[in-house]
């Protein structure tokens, strides 16, 4: 399976929109989305537009806590896990934060087959003992060329796709 991560999205809709065709050209049927989506609103639009399951953390940009709380219970294929998430998927085993620190943290540990990342804006990709490390760079494109990462679990391998 194909799982979209996305990242950093704060509030820009056009590159959310562009994002989300982006993900679903590269069959994607899957989300999990790193932090630093900002408002409520652009949370609501997400929901709306991507009805494929979407596991996502908080950032330390979100200013509307509750109404996510919210507008998750709402969205039965949305799972808002807080802080950090760690689903596995197929045999793999995926965690997943906004925080670069938590992170390595997470690797440090071996459990786990990938962990992802936001909040740097930069995309990267390491390979830490048996663990994939990668951030998907921004949706937002303020700091780099906006774009998505693409987890692929059958084959483990991860792909950053310009947007």
């Amino acid at each position: 399976m194909k799982i979209a991560i996305v990242s950093d999205i704060h509030d820009h809709i056009n590159h959310l929109l562009q994002a989300l065709v982006t993900a679903d050209e590269a069959g994607c049927e899957h989300m999990i989305f790193l932090g630093d989506m900002v408002h409520s609103s652009t949370f609501t639009l997400l929901t709306e537009e991507w009805k494929k399951p979407l596991d996502l953390v908080i950032g330390n940009n979100e200013y509307e806590i509750e109404a996510f709380h919210d507008i998750a219970a709402a969205a039965p294929h949305v799972t808002l896990h807080g802080d950090y998430g760690a689903i596995t998927i197929g045999s793999r085993r995926i965690f997943f934060c906004h925080l670069p620190s938590l992170a390595r943290q997470a690797v440090d540990t071996g459990q786990f087959d990938a962990v992802f990342y936001g909040h740097t804006h930069c995309a990267d990709i390491r390979v830490s003992g048996a663990t994939l490390l990668a951030n998907p760079g921004e949706v937002y494109g303020r700091q780099s060329v906006p774009g998505i990462g693409v987890y692929d679990t059958d084959s483990g391998q991860f792909f950053h796709f310009p947007i």
